[in-house]
């Protein structure tokens, strides 16, 4: 069997590796479960608030997946964490 090489990175590739990762595992401390159920609770908070402004709809049948016709927009976190990578 060949074995294949692979060339190595350059310092600026891991150097952003690195900090990639470090961004990575700084997101992954702040998942804690007491941070879900006090988002959990914002969530539920927020929706309660809202409850006056929303509309019962009897006339239109709503489908959870629509085959892609209407795609979410991309976020503004998602949007920002994209242009830090275009930077390297």
């Amino acid at each position: 069997m060949i074995e294949k090489q692979i060339a190595q990175e350059s310092p600026k590739t891991q150097k952003v590796r690195e900090k990639l990762k470090k961004k990575l595992e700084e997101n992954d401390k702040k998942i804690t479960p007491q941070a879900l159920q006090k988002k959990t609770i914002e969530i539920h908070q927020w929706i309660n608030r809202h409850a006056k402004q929303r509309i019962v709809l009897k006339s239109k049948s709503i489908s959870l997946f629509d085959e892609n016709q209407n795609t979410a927009h991309t976020s503004q976190r998602i949007r920002s964490l994209l242009e830090e990578l275009k930077l390297y």
